[in-house]
């Protein structure tokens, strides 16, 4: 009698370890597969937010371009009404001259039409032919220089697109050029901190107040200087938005004795990421 409920007891200890055994595999396995799909359901999740992001970022790009292509239309208007002014006052040398600079103008811009970045020796070269054209344009009306710190290495530090240039242009046609003389323009790249640089323009023109009283003549309207500047602020705005960095732009007029206005400066920081390439 003992053996047998010694076996009975050991044959149902058998079956109820083989009971929680199954239930704990059973358990398991359920929370296995429930944790195999809440981490699929993560990696999902995530996949799909990487998607998101770089579609709003591939969208910012976009935005980015077709802003900069507001602004090069204008750009290369000016630089053929030159010529043309060039040829109808019988100015062939001139005129020549003129079309060989913006030959070589409108090559840089259109090799580098479809990139948001490019190196800070590039924006300089176009920026130099650029106000070349516009010397000439004013037979010699202004003086300029375009300057950059030794510390920067031009071909290596990425700057955007044309940014600088409609501020240039400006400089020029509302303040410069309403001066009868001692006109004066002064690119400046310089860099404040490690990834962190600056680009101020400066001129010695008449101020921004007093240009708004000058009737344009047709070239340069009122409302396109506006819409230039704001395409500059919307232009910042997304870099600031796309890469998480510094991007801002101060426009402030010079004082100068009693009350006057000595001219126009604009200060450029940005700060530059390591997905900002020149490549795109």
């Amino acid at each position: 009698m003992p053996t047998t409920i010694h076996t009975t007891l050991l044959s149902l200890v058998t079956a109820v370890s083989i009971i929680f055994l199954l239930l704990f595999l059973h358990y398991r396995s359920r929370y296995l597969v429930l944790k195999g799909s809440e981490a699929v359901m993560v990696r999902h999740t995530n996949q799909q937010e990487k998607e998101l992001l770089l579609l709003r970022k591939q969208l910012s790009e976009l935005k980015l371009l077709s802003l900069k292509s507001q602004v090069n239309p204008h750009f290369l208007f000016n630089c053929l009404n030159g010529i043309y002014t060039a040829l109808m006052t019988g100015e062939t040398a001139l005129a020549q001259e003129y079309i060989s600079g913006f030959a070589m103008l409108l090559r840089k811009v259109l090799m580098l039409a479809d990139k948001n970045f490019i190196s800070l020796q590039e924006e300089s070269d176009m920026l130099e032919l650029y106000l070349k054209l516009e010397q000439l344009r004013t037979n010699n009306g202004f003086e300029y220089t375009l300057i950059t710190d030794p510390q920067i290495s031009p071909a290596a530090l990425p700057v955007p697109c044309m940014l600088v240039q409609p501020f240039v242009e400006n400089a020029i046609w509302h303040g410069l050029m309403h001066k009868e003389k001692d006109r004066r323009l002064h690119i400046h790249w310089m860099q404040l901190q490690t990834n962190l640089y600056a680009c101020e323009v400066t001129d010695n023109g008449i101020g921004r107040v007093q240009a708004l009283q000058y009737h344009h003549d047709g070239l340069k309207t009122n409302n396109h200087h506006s819409r230039g500047m704001e395409i500059c602020m919307e232009r910042a705005s997304l870099y600031r938005s796309m890469y998480h960095t510094q991007f801002n732009i101060e426009i402030t007029d010079l004082p100068g004795e009693e009350n006057t206005v000595q001219g126009t400066r604009v200060y450029i920081t940005f700060e530059v990421d390591p997905n900002m390439s020149t490549a795109r």
